[in-house]
């Protein structure tokens, strides 16, 4: 299993948690760990996205393998609330 960092943006609307909730049991459905998560809360975009000028930012650091992130993706992209997303790998520091 490899370690992410996954950031989310999402709609700023009243389905806001109800959102979240959604985005975690699909996290649970394809195995991955939630190690930590980092609530940025609303900010404003650099561009309008769908014509929304702020977004709700949450920031995961999870471990999932990684077909996990295809299908995790996969399921993303057809979430409406979800303005964008992006996973990034960590890299484990190698000692000398």
């Amino acid at each position: 299993m490899n370690s992410y960092e996954l950031t989310i943006i999402l709609r700023p609307n009243e389905t806001l948690n109800e959102t979240r909730g959604m985005v975690e049991k699909i996290f649970q459905k394809h195995g991955a760990n939630i190690k930590s998560v980092n609530e940025w809360g609303r900010r404003k975009l650099a561009y309008p996205i769908d014509r929304n000028v702020e977004g709700f930012y949450l920031i995961y650091h999870i471990e999932v393998a990684p077909e996990g992130v295809k299908n995790l993706t996969s399921e993303f992209r057809l979430m409406i609330d979800i303005l964008r997303f992006l996973f990034v790998k960590i890299e484990e520091a190698k000692s000398a």
